[in-house]
């Protein structure tokens, strides 16, 4: 489990180390200038490089950082130079007393208008605080940075990236590496910024968590914070999370899911959701859907059992024979969305008590409907993609990709469900306030029925009782371990949803 900070998560934490701990803000920078340099290093000695190296530094401590790195550096025997950018009047004492440092040893400060004859540039222009949009002298210098050719290396983030929004604040350095400090932020991982920001590597500089780590239980009696307390999932806590298999165990044992799920033409979305549920170790699933695929449910998934209808009456009644079998529920992938799926949809939330999956048309049934959510007895998890959610809360695309972590966690905790909200980072949020950024997966998993897949694998772990608050942020990561997978057997742009099915036992064992 990784936890990720927003900005001013961090800074309460660089000020409780330094104010209520007792560590010198000194010894904070320079661990974090050992890092940037480390890499520096180890980049040159990669490509076979005796190479030179510029740092970037703009007026605050992120720039002394840059300073320092360049120190580091210099005293190893490197090549390193200095750009200092910024009115010297306004800088940080951090900045002050490094870039001191620097000129007494004589480290060269650069004014020329290239930068293209380093190997090497480390970005030390604007941290984690950037509030504004950069224009002006600073946005010349970025521009002078992504055009050099060079090897970049951001401290802490890329200058210009917001860092909880992943928003680029004008214009932002395009890096290949990321040296980020102790946690990650938001910003490096959502879009666009994660496109900005390169490969990320979390530095140890003795920031302790003081805070509780663990999303599962009650916060430690520390400081309040503001905004949504953000993790991510590692490979680590698969194992760890999927409930263990029981050797005396039979079909029943290992959970019942109903799936409600498909329409006339349109029956992969309930084989898709079906066969992922099995393949993550479901004993058994019962599809109900249209009575237009029964023969190629039959003939393409023969372990699933089977139920039909042919007008809504007739789906209420076997849904209602089904649900005292049933363990958990999946709703709504290829259902429709004309006046059967509807009645479908309603009926369901209205008398069912089980976990349900909510997920595709059966989100899109309930247009606006929201109160709908707030009314289900049982345990929710809604899967939307960002048009199933703004038509659900009536935002449009581009409303909610500004502030995703939020959006989600708006919905969760208003309507007391988890809410999956899917996109090219994926934000799981929990009805408690956390918040699950998910890392794994890749964009050829952006095809016809990998979200069907999602809310099966999401099915399968709740029917084997896995814990309500972990599932879906572990059905999240498994996915997306399952298309990394599937692409690198066949690269992104051929991978199909039954490659990420496919590769699923993979992930799993």
């Amino acid at each position: 489990m990784r936890h990720i900070l927003t900005a001013s998560q961090m800074q309460a934490r660089d000020l409780y180390m330094i104010n209520e701990i007792g560590v010198p803000s000194s010894v904070l920078m320079e661990r974090a200038a050992l890092a940037i340099a480390d890499e520096a290093a180890s980049y040159l000695e990669r490509a076979g490089k005796c190479g030179r190296v510029l740092c970037v530094c703009g007026s605050g401590n992120n720039g002394g950082d840059g300073a320092a790195c360049a120190r580091i550096l210099f005293l190893r025997g490197i090549d390193a130079d200095l750009y200092i950018a910024g009115d010297e009047n306004h800088f940080s004492d951090g900045m002050q007393l490094e870039l001191a440092i620097c000129r007494k040893l004589g480290i060269k400060e650069v004014t020329k208008n290239t930068f293209a004859e380093y190997d090497v540039i480390v970005d030390a222009l604007f941290g984690i605080g950037l509030s504004r949009d950069i224009e002006g002298d600073y946005a010349r210098v970025i521009g002078r940075i992504n055009a050099a050719g060079a090897f970049v290396i951001a401290a802490d983030i890329s200058s210009g990236i917001h860092a909880d929004t992943g928003k680029i604040m004008g214009c932002a350095v395009q890096a290949d590496v990321t040296v980020t400090m102790q946690f990650m932020k938001p910003g490096m991982l959502l879009y666009p910024g994660a496109d900005y920001s390169g490969r990320v590597l979390v530095a140890d500089i003795g920031i302790a968590d003081m805070w509780n780590d663990d999303p599962w239980q009650p916060r430690k009696n520390l400081p309040s914070e503001d905004g949504p307390q953000i993790y991510s999932m590692e490979d680590t806590d698969i194992p760890a999370s999927i409930p263990k298999r029981i050797a005396s165990g039979n079909k029943g044992t290992f959970g019942k899911i109903l799936v409600i799920a498909g329409s006339k033409n349109m029956s992969g979305a309930a084989y898709f959701s079906a066969l992922s549920a099995m393949r993550m170790g479901a004993g058994m699933v019962r599809i109900v859907t249209a009575k237009a695929n029964r023969e190629i449910i039959q003939r393409e998934l023969p372990e699933a059992l089977l139920s039909t209808y042919s007008d809504a009456i007739e789906a209420e009644d076997v849904i209602d024979k089904c649900l005292d079998w049933a363990d958990v529920i999946c709703m709504g992938p290829g259902l429709g969305t004309d006046e059967t799926a509807e009645s479908i949809v309603k009926h369901v939330l209205g008398i069912a008590v089980l976990p349900l999956v909510l997920d595709a048309d059966g989100i899109n049934c309930l247009y606006g409907k929201t109160q709908m959510l707030k009314d289900y007895r049982g345990m929710l998890f809604i899967t939307p993609h960002m048009g199933e959610m703004g038509r659900l809360v009536g935002k449009t695309i581009a409303e909610l990709k500004v502030e995703p972590v939020k959006a989600a966690a708006v919905l969760a905790a208003s309507c007391d469900i988890v809410c999956v909200l899917k996109d090219a980072r994926t934000c799981t949020a929990l009805p408690n306030g956390k918040v699950f950024i998910n890392r794994s997966g890749n964009d050829g998993m952006a095809t016809a029925g990998s979200g069907d897949v999602l809310s099966g694998i999401l099915s399968g772990l709740l029917a084997q009782n896995c814990d309500v608050l972990s599932a879906a942020p572990l059905a999240v990561h498994i996915h997306g371990r399952a298309g990394d997978a599937a692409a690198d057997e066949g690269g992104t742009r051929n991978v199909i949803a039954s490659d990420i099915i496919a590769h699923l036992k993979d992930v799993v064992r």
